[in-house]
């Protein structure tokens, strides 16, 4: 069975884009850290629910009560917090801070306040312990007092545990705190050392005994008060120890459908049961959530939060936050700074009230496979440029749908590894494999020439600077070639004394700059150059249609012009005035031995025609000449016929024309202009000299000065005077 040669295209530029491209994810985590966060910072700030408020034990606070950074200092407050938030009549009041050090002085009183308002969630501590006591860590360290071990060592041996051995424990608030809450859970945020923005927080804690989170547990306590839950008889509250029997219950046939985000029942199953972490939508920045000051609460300044779920926690909200208890978010950057864990637990929160946390619709590796196979494809079918362009437009439409379905569901679509590894993967192999089939159907063609029309093998290419020549045997190669083309000559004006200004090392310089600048455009419209020579360069067009080929050098030529003009402005070392000729004939490409040396060059009448043209420049105070063949059926450009020239070497007259510009508006403005010159120009070559004079002049004096008319006006005032004992029309140049 044999593979059709696009579909094999297909599949190789899929497997090998799919693989890497799922294996530099894998390895670099790109479509989470550069591609997630891009969808973040191009949506930009999204509305959080107004049913979430932040109360920020900020610094205005700390001043205003006298509290300090020191979190057990606030304490005291809290009763009279409470009291402000329940007159105001808020939902739910969910404490971000750990309660594990008793206070005989102050819990009473918290305590009463917290039994009286009746809606009031405390958050628990998590510890986690690796390798013995050597490496201690929770959020907020959980209180210096409890930094002590809790996993016990058989038979007291002194021996360090295995770094592999991490374990868990919550540590609840102090007992009359806890019995005076609604309820109580953790809080704890994924941490990773590589990478410590926070994309990420748990619903559950599984090595916690599948403990529910805060976010949930206040979730389903907002959705109690709110009526929400009428239907569902089998929730009960204390919801954290419902929660987790729910969790062990479904934890062996965890749901795989998507739930239905219109049905309650749906998306609560889908939280119980469906992972232990969900990526965070969040909103923006810090402060995007709706933050007040935990002063201006106390002292009730503040209004407008009825049934409001209100998040209480330390975060700064002038100055820069702190070393703890604040994380980077993928939006980040040097003046949002980091996002306190009081507005993150709030983040979540606000994504389960509107069930909407970021998810890709599909496995990541799915969408990347057919990514992969979409780019094989557009590049099979078609290729070279047009299936560059094809994908690439293709992927600019997949990448505005990936923002598109981000912004509007919070949908995550990959597209770091779609396009900054799979689309330029895909290019690179398209153009191998497009490269390696050139080569084998040029050897299929040189196989056929050979053996059915071995005379054509001398127009068979084979290798740059080399050619069979038109000899009985294809095995003999030589290194020069007969074509015919346009060649392109510049000349630098005045460069003997250009250079007699400066040291050779200057001039060096100077040149190896200039012939840069010089040389672009020949590469760009897909000339060669053969030959740079003190301040003189050729350049040859050939083995392409003779229409292409004109049009190329004329462009080439008006594209050096501007390129000069850019380069002399910024030149410190003076102006190079460049004159350029074309002409078009045949030529004789190839390599030249001298001694034990050689190199390559163009020779023949054309290449020294184009010279002599370059050379007419100087007289006509003109930049760019050829003759008139280069220039015929050139719509695109406006070219001026000059007029007949015999040139030095040569008896035959040549037309020439000025190759002016592209069509443009200023340039058509010139017409009329033009159309007198040319009036002129046939007055001159009837020699009628009195006419000349009185046209060019008039010329001059309306348009300004203009080298052609110029030269043709002290030509005609010159034979005015001593008229030619012989005339053609023609104008013999006795110098270069």
């Amino acid at each position: 069975m044999t593979i059709k040669p696009h579909l094999l295209r297909v599949i190789t530029i899929a497997t090998i884009t799919v693989f890497i491209g799922n294996g530099v994810d894998y390895l670099t985590g790109l479509e989470t850290t550069l591609g997630l966060d891009t969808l973040f910072h191009v949506r930009g700030t999204r509305q959080p629910p107004p049913e979430v408020v932040v109360v920020a034990m900020d610094e205005a606070s700390e001043n205003r009560l006298g509290a300090g950074r020191d979190l057990t200092n606030w304490r005291g407050f809290h009763s009279q917090l409470i009291q402000q938030l329940q007159n105001q009549g808020v939902a739910l009041i969910v404490f971000d801070l750990q309660f594990i050090t008793p206070h005989a002085d102050q819990d009473p009183a918290f305590a009463a306040a917290m039994r009286s308002a009746g809606n009031l969630l405390l958050t628990e501590c998590v510890q986690k312990l690796r390798h013995g006591v050597e490496d201690f860590y929770g959020r907020d360290e959980c209180s210096e007092t409890n930094q002590k071990p809790f996993v016990q060592k058989e038979a007291g041996q002194d021996i360090p545990l295995s770094e592999q051995l991490i374990a868990m424990r919550k540590v609840p608030p102090t007992p009359i705190l806890a019995k005076a809450a609604l309820d109580h859970a953790p809080f704890s945020l994924p941490s990773d050392a590589e990478n410590e923005t926070i994309r990420e927080a748990w619903t559950f804690l599984d090595p916690l005994a599948e403990t529910p989170a805060l976010p949930v547990v206040a979730w389903l306590h907002y959705l109690q008060r709110t009526g929400a839950l009428q239907g569902m008889s089998q929730a009960t509250s204390p919801f954290a120890a419902w929660l987790t029997g729910q969790r062990r219950q479904c934890a062996g046939h965890l749901a795989k459908t998507l739930p239905d985000p219109a049905s309650l029942a749906s998306r609560l199953n889908a939280v119980i049961c469906q992972g232990e972490t969900r990526h965070l939508d969040f909103y923006g920045p810090p402060q995007t959530i709706r933050m007040e000051s935990y002063s201006d609460v106390y002292d009730g300044k503040v209004a407008n939060l009825k049934g409001k779920v209100v998040f209480i926690g330390k975060a700064n909200r002038k100055f820069s936050p702190g070393k703890i208890d604040y994380f980077p978010t993928p939006f980040t950057d040097t003046r949002s700074g980091k996002m306190a864990g009081v507005e993150i637990l709030a983040t979540q929160f606000a994504n389960l009230l509107e069930g909407r946390f970021v998810a890709s619709p599909y496995p990541p590796s799915l969408l990347l496979l057919i990514a992969s196979l979409v780019l094989g494809v557009s590049l099979a079918q078609f290729a070279g440029s047009i299936g560059i362009l094809l994908s690439l437009a293709i992927s600019g439409l997949y990448a505005g749908l990936a923002v598109w379905v981000f912004n509007r569901h919070g949908m995550w679509l990959p597209i770091a590894v779609p396009l900054l590894v799979q689309l330029p993967l895909s290019w690179l192999i398209s153009l191998i494999g497009s490269r390696r089939d050139l080569i084998n159907e040029r050897k299929r063609i040189l196989t056929f020439v050979r053996r059915v029309f071995p005379q054509w093998i001398p127009l068979v290419s084979t290798s740059p600077g080399e050619w069979y020549p038109d000899q009985g045997t294809a095995q003999t190669a030589t290194t020069q070639r007969d074509v015919c083309g346009i060649c392109l000559a510049t000349d630098i004006a005045g460069y003997t004394t250009i250079s007699s200004q400066y040291t050779p090392h200057q001039m060096w310089e100077l040149m190896n700059a200039y012939f840069q600048v010089l040389g672009q455009p020949v590469n760009a419209y897909k000339g060669i150059v053969t030959d740079v020579a003190g301040d003189a360069m050729m350049a040859v067009w050939f083995d392409s249609p003779v229409a292409e080929q004109r049009l190329a050098a004329c462009l080439t030529a008006l594209e050096m012009q501007l390129a000069i003009d850019l380069f002399n402005q910024g030149s410190n070392l003076g102006s190079l005035p460049t004159r350029i000729g074309l002409n078009e004939g045949d030529m004789t490409l190839g390599r030249l031995d001298a001694g034990k040396g050689s190199h390559y060059s163009v020779i023949g009448d054309t290449v020294n025609t184009a010279s002599r043209i370059q050379g007419v420049n100087k007289y006509l105070g003109t930049r760019i000449l050829a003759s008139a063949t280069v220039a015929a059926n050139l719509t695109s450009l406006t070219c001026r016929p000059v007029g007949n020239f015999r040139l030095v070497g040569r008896e035959d007259p040549m037309e020439l024309v000025e190759i002016v510009g592209k069509q443009t508006p200023a340039i058509a403005a010139k017409s009329p202009m033009y159309k007198q010159f040319a009036l002129g120009l046939s007055l001159f070559q009837n020699s009628q000299w009195p006419e000349v004079s009185t046209c060019f002049q008039a010329l001059l004096d309306q348009y300004g000065h203009d080298g052609p008319t110029r030269f043709y006006l002290d030509k005609a005032l010159a034979y005015q005077e001593n008229p030619p004992s012989y005339w053609d029309g023609v104008v013999t140049l006795d110098a270069k």
